[in-house]
Protein backbone atom coordinates (compact mmCIF):
# COMPACT_ATOMS: atom_id res chain seq x y z
CA UNK A 1 0.00 0.00 0.00
CA UNK A 2 1.32 3.40 -0.82
CA UNK A 3 2.11 6.41 1.74
CA UNK A 4 -0.47 8.62 -0.46
CA UNK A 5 -3.50 6.29 -0.14
CA UNK A 6 -2.71 5.42 3.70
CA UNK A 7 -2.80 9.59 3.90
CA UNK A 8 -5.74 10.02 2.27
CA UNK A 9 -7.48 7.18 4.21
CA UNK A 10 -6.49 8.74 7.32
CA UNK A 11 -8.36 11.81 5.67
CA UNK A 12 -11.25 10.16 4.88
CA UNK A 13 -11.51 8.50 8.60
CA UNK A 14 -10.79 11.88 10.32
CA UNK A 15 -13.36 13.57 8.34
CA UNK A 16 -17.58 13.12 8.85
CA UNK A 17 -18.36 11.03 5.94
CA UNK A 18 -20.30 8.23 7.10
CA UNK A 19 -19.45 4.57 6.83
CA UNK A 20 -22.20 3.65 4.82
CA UNK A 21 -21.60 6.64 2.23
CA UNK A 22 -17.79 5.52 1.77
CA UNK A 23 -18.98 1.73 1.04
CA UNK A 24 -21.42 3.41 -1.36
CA UNK A 25 -19.04 4.76 -3.04
CA UNK A 26 -16.39 1.99 -2.95
CA UNK A 27 -19.07 0.18 -4.39
CA UNK A 28 -20.01 2.33 -7.00
CA UNK A 29 -16.52 2.66 -8.55
CA UNK A 30 -16.08 -1.29 -8.37
CA UNK A 31 -19.26 -2.11 -10.33
CA UNK A 32 -18.09 1.35 -13.25
CA UNK A 33 -14.76 0.67 -14.37
CA UNK A 34 -15.64 3.35 -16.80
CA UNK A 35 -16.41 5.61 -14.24
CA UNK A 36 -13.00 5.21 -12.55
CA UNK A 37 -11.46 5.59 -16.09
CA UNK A 38 -12.93 9.09 -16.90
CA UNK A 39 -11.88 10.29 -13.15
CA UNK A 40 -8.71 9.31 -13.90
CA UNK A 41 -8.47 10.61 -17.30
CA UNK A 42 -6.19 13.86 -17.41
CA UNK A 43 -7.92 14.79 -20.70
CA UNK A 44 -10.93 15.66 -18.88
CA UNK A 45 -11.46 18.90 -18.10
CA UNK A 46 -11.80 18.80 -13.70
CA UNK A 47 -14.78 20.63 -14.24
CA UNK A 48 -16.25 17.63 -15.55
CA UNK A 49 -15.13 15.20 -13.13
CA UNK A 50 -17.10 17.57 -10.78
CA UNK A 51 -20.17 17.24 -12.11
CA UNK A 52 -19.73 13.22 -12.71
CA UNK A 53 -19.07 13.17 -8.75
CA UNK A 54 -21.61 15.55 -7.70
CA UNK A 55 -24.34 13.70 -9.77
CA UNK A 56 -22.68 10.25 -9.18
CA UNK A 57 -21.69 9.87 -4.71
CA UNK A 58 -23.36 10.38 -1.60
CA UNK A 59 -22.92 14.10 -1.12
CA UNK A 60 -20.65 13.30 2.20
CA UNK A 61 -18.17 12.15 0.33
CA UNK A 62 -18.32 14.25 -2.95
CA UNK A 63 -15.83 17.13 -1.54
CA UNK A 64 -12.81 14.15 -0.60
CA UNK A 65 -13.43 12.71 -3.70
CA UNK A 66 -13.10 15.90 -5.86
CA UNK A 67 -9.61 16.68 -4.10
CA UNK A 68 -8.45 12.82 -4.65
CA UNK A 69 -9.41 13.70 -8.36
CA UNK A 70 -7.72 16.95 -8.25
CA UNK A 71 -4.18 15.59 -7.34
CA UNK A 72 -4.94 12.80 -9.90
CA UNK A 73 -4.85 10.05 -7.22
CA UNK A 74 -8.44 8.02 -8.28
CA UNK A 75 -5.99 4.90 -9.40
CA UNK A 76 -5.27 4.70 -5.99
CA UNK A 77 -9.02 4.37 -5.00
CA UNK A 78 -8.82 0.70 -3.95
CA UNK A 79 -5.53 1.50 -1.57
CA UNK A 80 -7.46 4.27 0.11
CA UNK A 81 -11.09 2.23 0.20
CA UNK A 82 -8.93 -0.86 2.10
CA UNK A 83 -6.50 1.14 4.46
CA UNK A 84 -10.16 3.17 5.27
CA UNK A 85 -11.28 -0.21 6.44
CA UNK A 86 -8.43 -1.23 8.51
CA UNK A 87 -8.71 2.12 10.45
CA UNK A 88 -11.95 1.02 11.06
CA UNK A 89 -11.74 -1.95 12.03
CA UNK A 90 -8.72 -1.59 14.28
CA UNK A 91 -11.13 0.88 15.66
CA UNK A 92 -13.65 -1.12 16.59
CA UNK A 93 -11.01 -4.02 18.17
CA UNK A 94 -11.37 -6.14 15.30
CA UNK A 95 -8.14 -7.70 13.87
CA UNK A 96 -8.17 -8.64 9.97
CA UNK A 97 -6.06 -12.08 9.32
CA UNK A 98 -5.27 -14.44 6.69
CA UNK A 99 -4.95 -18.40 6.94
CA UNK A 100 -2.99 -19.54 3.86
CA UNK A 101 -3.40 -23.54 4.22
CA UNK A 102 -3.38 -26.97 2.21
CA UNK A 103 -7.10 -27.45 3.27
CA UNK A 104 -9.70 -25.26 5.00
CA UNK A 105 -9.61 -25.92 8.99
CA UNK A 106 -12.65 -27.49 11.08
CA UNK A 107 -14.82 -24.91 13.20
CA UNK A 108 -12.95 -25.87 16.35
CA UNK A 109 -9.66 -25.21 15.20
CA UNK A 110 -10.93 -21.86 13.78
CA UNK A 111 -12.07 -21.08 16.62
CA UNK A 112 -8.64 -22.25 18.58
CA UNK A 113 -7.14 -19.32 15.85
CA UNK A 114 -9.71 -16.74 16.53
CA UNK A 115 -9.03 -17.04 20.28
CA UNK A 116 -5.40 -17.22 19.97
CA UNK A 117 -5.27 -13.94 17.49
CA UNK A 118 -7.68 -12.14 20.13
CA UNK A 119 -5.14 -12.75 22.66
CA UNK A 120 -1.95 -12.04 20.68
CA UNK A 121 -3.28 -8.70 19.40
CA UNK A 122 -5.65 -7.72 22.12
CA UNK A 123 -8.03 -7.38 20.32
CA UNK A 124 -12.34 -8.50 20.34
CA UNK A 125 -12.51 -10.72 17.58
CA UNK A 126 -10.58 -11.82 14.11
CA UNK A 127 -11.99 -11.89 10.94
CA UNK A 128 -10.23 -14.57 9.12
CA UNK A 129 -10.12 -14.95 5.25
CA UNK A 130 -9.11 -18.67 4.15
CA UNK A 131 -6.57 -19.20 1.15
CA UNK A 132 -5.56 -22.55 -0.03
CA UNK A 133 -2.37 -22.87 -1.11
CA UNK A 134 -1.28 -26.96 -1.88
CA UNK A 135 2.67 -25.79 -1.93
CA UNK A 136 2.82 -26.16 2.04
CA UNK A 137 2.44 -29.35 1.76
CA UNK A 138 0.73 -29.59 5.37
CA UNK A 139 -0.40 -27.42 8.43
CA UNK A 140 -1.07 -23.18 7.78
CA UNK A 141 0.30 -19.93 7.90
CA UNK A 142 -1.03 -17.04 9.80
CA UNK A 143 -0.80 -13.45 8.97
CA UNK A 144 -2.21 -10.99 11.17
CA UNK A 145 -1.39 -7.11 12.39
CA UNK A 146 2.35 -7.08 10.36
CA UNK A 147 3.75 -10.91 11.83
CA UNK A 148 3.48 -14.33 10.18
CA UNK A 149 3.21 -17.40 12.19
CA UNK A 150 4.59 -20.09 9.61
CA UNK A 151 3.50 -23.59 10.99
CA UNK A 152 3.84 -25.18 7.44
CA UNK A 153 5.37 -28.30 6.75
CA UNK A 154 7.11 -26.19 3.99
CA UNK A 155 8.16 -23.52 6.73
CA UNK A 156 9.22 -26.28 9.02
CA UNK A 157 11.34 -27.67 6.15
CA UNK A 158 12.54 -24.60 5.25
CA UNK A 159 13.92 -23.72 8.96
CA UNK A 160 15.35 -26.89 9.23
CA UNK A 161 17.30 -26.61 6.34
CA UNK A 162 18.26 -23.34 7.38
CA UNK A 163 19.67 -24.85 11.07
CA UNK A 164 21.81 -27.28 9.11
CA UNK A 165 23.49 -25.26 6.81
CA UNK A 166 24.39 -23.34 8.74
CA UNK A 167 26.69 -25.20 10.85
Amino acid sequence: MTTAAVNYAKVLYELPVPEEAVKESERLLEKNPELIRCLENPLIAFEAMEDIIDRIFPKEIRSFLKVVCRHKKMGAWKEIFRAYRSMCMRDKKILEAEIICVTSPQKEQLEGIQTFLCREFHMKTAEIRITEDKSLIGGLTLRAGGKEFDWSLRGRYFRLHQKLTRR
